[in-house]
């Protein structure tokens, strides 16, 4: 679901409301946050290694605590305990005369001695299957349905084969998790060139696409791992697999971009994939600052994740560093006597690359005091990785969002995405349905999960300069600034409602095609909602926590995510995929209650 933000309307009211001296400090807050500081910033995360629960990961959790107490926030380190991946035996041949033994390293690049240093160590897949297998590859193009059907219409059969897939088409998990349940005995990730490489435009070093021989890692399960083994290589290993299969040509799309033949067949020679992962218990770290408000009950949370692959400059280094900007600003305003209504925290998260277990950790423990209380989440997730601003926000949080972009971006017509997947916002919307924002700039990100993701691919590719580090630092201090600050809490509903009908309209035709049908109560209470948002909004007045409920059990029905995908209304899109009647109708029933409820206290509140 994408929405073009109302942005005449809201702006106006929002700037006109503004009294002289919240603007005098949002002035003044826009003058701290600086590409220098986040250009220092990024260095030092370019120093170390710093995977989850690795003695690098704790230095810079205790960088981070150590940088926002000399800004002036209270700052602390919360450990918690987890399950962390790390590879024991990692192995790829081809068996064939003579056999190839397979280089698994990412390859050098020689005007960037950072991305070889030897604490990189090897690519692989978090949540991989132990296994051993020998066995002949197919290679099945981007791994979706589609395309294990054109296999088999070709006769060709994944069952006890290796896959060979290419990332890009969806979340990578489903992507493995696909290919084990066709009976795949083995999944091969390598990155193919059409997707991100010389077939999009220049590599690195010379450009942002992806170079042939560095590998995208990243995670596919979490603690239940596969039970088939999974390893991510280079566009040359896959080129050397796919060269030595034989069959015939593939229908259009079928094909990447390496110099060889994509046929619909197996290799000739067998493949040996060795995968032993070690799943150990570890202490890992999440950094929290906090401003103290008058009112330390109600809070706004902004946060994005420390952790990292390897060294994680943009990924997710361009947000810490923003965040840390954001620090020096409040702490700025906090040193000249200013108190936010609501307390501001700000959150470096660990081990977000293996599945978001920092921030899910922080709302299991902070459950109470964070339904109770907090406001919005704001996350900065590779925020400065390229040329493009993307905003998706809860639709609670659409009018102080779009006053802040247009004012602080100047990007006159945001166009806002609902909620998705992928980040450490998604614990706070799916699980306590918090309203979030997710805010950064993005772009070509060639060495994404790699050694190369460094400084110097920052500085000249995702954000030359560090100028998307300030501005992304600014907007999100604003917003920070704008929602702690608001007498009361500055929500608006009728946002919500195009993205309600387009649920609607997406699941209706989704039901259709599985010979099922929505009953029309769903439609009947969107129209409720949408009459009482409305007049909510119509109102001008900011809530309590009434509309803190009602803003949490909207998002909470309205909102969830597939891997990366957007899925509205997630116990109907259950229901549906589940093909009985039964359940959908059911899965109405509860879902046009619970908007009812929702109408019931912004009437209330009203």
């Amino acid at each position: 679901m994408r929405r073009y933000a109302p942005l005449a309307a809201v702006l106006a009211t929002a700037l006109a409301a503004m009294p002289a001296n919240e603007a005098r400090l949002e002035s003044t807050y826009l003058q701290i946050p600086s590409s220098a500081g986040a250009s220092a910033s990024s260095r030092v995360l370019n120093e170390v290694y710093h995977y989850a629960g690795t003695p690098g990961d704790y230095r810079l959790a205790v960088y981070m605590r150590d940088t926002m107490r000399k800004y002036g926030l209270k700052a602390w380190i919360e450990s918690f305990p987890a399950l962390i991946y790390t590879p024991r035996v990692l192995q790829l041949q081809l068996l064939a005369s003579p056999a190839v033994t397979f280089d698994l390293h990412d390859q050098k690049i020689p005007v960037d001695p950072d991305g070889s240093r030897s604490d990189a160590g090897l690519p692989f897949n978090a949540g991989s299957g132990n296994g051993d297998v020998r066995a002949r590859a197919v290679y099945v193009s981007r791994g979706l349905d589609a395309d294990y059907a054109t296999l088999a219409r070709a006769g060709v059969s994944i069952r006890g084969k290796i896959a060979i897939v290419r990332y890009g088409a969806e979340f990578r998990g489903g992507l493995a998790k696909r290919a084990q349940a066709h009976g795949a005995a083995g999944v091969i990730f390598y990155t193919d060139p059409k997707d991100d490489g010389y077939g999009k435009g220049a590599v690195y070093p010379n450009g942002p696409y992806r170079p042939l021989g560095v590998v995208q890692r990243g995670v596919v399960a979490g603690s239940h791992a596969l039970s088939i083994p999974v390893l991510p290589v280079t566009g040359i290993t896959a080129a050397r697999l796919i060269g030595d299969t034989t069959g015939v040509a593939g229908p259009p799309g079928w094909a990447g971009d390496l110099h060889v033949r994509y046929p619909i067949g197996m290799t000739r020679s067998l493949v040996h994939l060795h995968v032993v992962l070690n799943l150990r218990s570890t202490t890992l770290w999440n950094t929290i600052g906090e401003i103290t408000g008058s009112n330390p009950a109600q809070s706004v949370i902004l946060g994005g994740h420390r952790d990292a692959w390897v060294y994680g400059v943009t990924d997710d280094g361009s947000g810490i560093s923003a965040l840390l900007e954001v620090a020096r600003g409040l702490g700025r305003l906090k040193q000249s006597g200013w108190v936010p209504k609501r307390s501001i925290r700000i959150a470096g998260w660990d081990a977000e690359e293996v599945g978001e277990l920092g921030s899910e950790d922080y709302v299991a423990k902070h459950r109470a005091e964070l339904l109770a209380g907090c406001i919005a989440y704001i996350n900065t997730d590779e925020a400065a990785s390229g040329p493009t601003l993307g905003i998706a926000s809860a639709g609670a949080l659409e009018p102080v969002v779009v006053p802040a972009v247009t004012q602080v971006l100047n990007v006159q017509h945001p166009e806002i995405d609902a909620p998705a997947g992928g980040s450490d916002f998604t614990t706070f919307i799916y699980k306590i349905g918090t309203p979030i924002l997710d805010l950064g700039y993005g772009g070509p990100l060639g060495t994404y999960h790699s050694p190369y993701d460094d400084y110097r691919f920052a500085s000249m590719y995702a954000d030359p300069g560090f100028v998307h580090h300030r501005t992304i630092a600014q907007t999100i201090g604003i917003i920070a600034l704008r929602l702690a600050n608001s007498d009361g809490i500055s929500y608006r509903f009728d946002p919500y409602v195009a993205a309600l009908q387009d649920g609607q309209t997406t699941l209706t035709k989704a039901a259709a095609n599985a010979k099922l049908s929505l009953a029309p109560g769903l439609g009947d209470a969107i129209a409720r909602f949408a009459t009482a948002a409305q007049a909510y909004d119509a109102s001008g007045t900011d809530g309590g926590l009434q509309a803190l409920q009602a803003a949490q059990r909207l998002d909470l029905v309205a909102y969830s995510a597939n891997g990366y995908a957007s899925v509205a209304f997630p116990s109907i899109a259950t229901a549906i995929a589940t093909g009985s009647q039964t359940n959908v109708d059911a899965a109405v029933r509860s879902t046009a209650t619970e908007l009812d409820g929702v109408t019931g206290l912004l009437t209330a509140e009203k």
